[in-house]
């Protein structure tokens, strides 16, 4: 990960840019549309409560550049004026930037300068395309703003991820009507698989838990290449779920209690065979998922920091901009995710094989229990790398804006 951090501490007023993005605008694949608020939108927070209609995406990528400009002041935290609750957010998240963030990540941060901006401009237009390099505008050097302020210096912190892993096996394109939680309903474009190829798919697709109930958390390994850390997306339906956050501890027990391959369980009066991958009596269906997100995030624009009074000047440094970028997309070949600013996934383990009830029947004489898990409805998507805590992308899709209709 490439590090660029000045020792240059000037006390005095601050300008700094993030790579974070979010000024809800949505951005369709062939054109730009106009902005659609409050359909799609991006948060700093997984704590985020979820709003009905609306899709949320989350990564760790501004938290990447939140923390490289903790480390440029040499302070624990950074405590904002007026005080914001995003603040505190950033500043109490705990991760492994290392284990979460896929190879090729890049984090800047220190003095702000055109030579650095010019670095960054390139880095961004090779790694992301012409839209994120118009994110880092003109060096603005130190002078005067106005008789009372003066501009003694500035800094800027940005993180560019880019990764686009492929399933290693082909799915069926399938589309099916996806029902949003305000009860709209649309047919939109997906992928999946069922019968004999359903069966055929092996450990491609992992159940990683299923109350019979409606809650199901699945899990698609990526192709890995070389020496390419693994990753892979989980997906989850879970009923009245309120948050990403919550969402991603329940996939995180899940990955780390896993189902066990084979099971014998009792369902209608009925012994059945249930397995932990897909069989021919199965149907798997998720909608395709596409969206830009450009935002700025007024929670910490304007605000002030280290604030130090010299004589009868007060010296302190301020957040001039804070902006985000991401570029989504996951279908039946891949996933793509660019993030301009910054985000976090997690790794297994097997809880064993169960013990076996008295009078429970062999499995391997057990019809395999028809199942349906079809993504129909609102769901959590998260991209993980292999031993990760958090994924490095998270969206939580409950609007026709990131879905795709033809």
């Amino acid at each position: 990960m490439k590090t660029r951090t000045g020792a240059f501490r000037t006390k005095a007023f601050l300008l700094a840019v993030f790579s974070i993005a979010c000024t809800r605008t949505f951005i369709s694949a062939q054109s730009p549309e106009p902005p659609l608020q409050g359909k799609v939108t991006a948060t700093l927070d997984p704590g985020e409560r979820f709003q009905s209609g609306v899709s949320l995406l989350w990564s760790p990528s501004g938290q990447a550049a939140w923390d490289k400009m903790r480390e440029f002041h040499k302070v624990k935290t950074i405590d904002l004026v007026p005080p914001t609750p995003i603040a505190d957010v950033l500043n109490q998240f705990q991760w492994d930037p290392a284990k979460t963030l896929p190879d090729g990540t890049v984090v800047y941060g220190g003095e702000d300068s055109e030579a650095l901006r010019a670095e960054i401009r390139e880095t961004l237009r090779k790694r992301v395309g012409p839209q994120a390099a118009a994110m880092i505008g003109p060096f603005r050097p130190p002078g005067r703003l106005d008789q009372a302020t003066e501009r003694l210096g500035s800094a800027l912190f940005v993180s560019c991820l880019s990764h686009s892993p492929r399933f290693p096996v082909g799915f069926v394109v399938k589309r099916n009507i996806f029902a949003f939680s305000n009860g709209q309903k649309t047919t939109v474009e997906g992928f999946g698989s069922e019968g004999p190829h359903a069966a055929n798919l092996s450990d491609a697709l992992q159940i990683l838990a299923d109350d019979l109930k409606g809650t199901f958390i699945l899990k698609l390994p990526f192709f890995t290449e070389g020496k390419a850390r693994p990753s892979f997306l989980t997906l989850a339906k879970i009923p009245g779920l309120l948050r990403i956050e919550n969402g991603i501890q329940r996939v995180r027990q899940a990955l780390k209690s896993p189902l066990p391959p084979d099971q014998a369980i009792k369902q209608n009066d009925k012994w059945w065979r249930y397995s932990n991958q897909l069989s021919a009596v199965d149907k798997f269906w998720m909608p395709k998922l596409k969206t830009t997100i450009s935002c700025d995030y007024g929670e910490l624009i304007g605000k002030t920091y280290l604030h130090e009074k010299v004589g009868t000047t007060d010296r302190y440094w301020m957040i001039r901009e804070a902006q985000q970028l991401l570029n989504f997309r996951l279908d039946e070949e891949g996933s793509m995710t660019q993030a301009v600013f910054k985000i976090s996934p997690d790794f297994l383990s097997s809880s064993g094989e169960p013990t076996t009830a008295p009078g429970t029947p062999k499995i391997e004489t057990l019809p395999f229990l028809p199942r349906i898990f079809s993504f129909d409805g609102p769901f959590l998507a998260a991209l993980w790398m292999n031993d990760a805590e958090w994924p490095y992308l998270a969206c939580w899709v409950d609007s026709e804006e990131v879905l795709l209709k033809k």
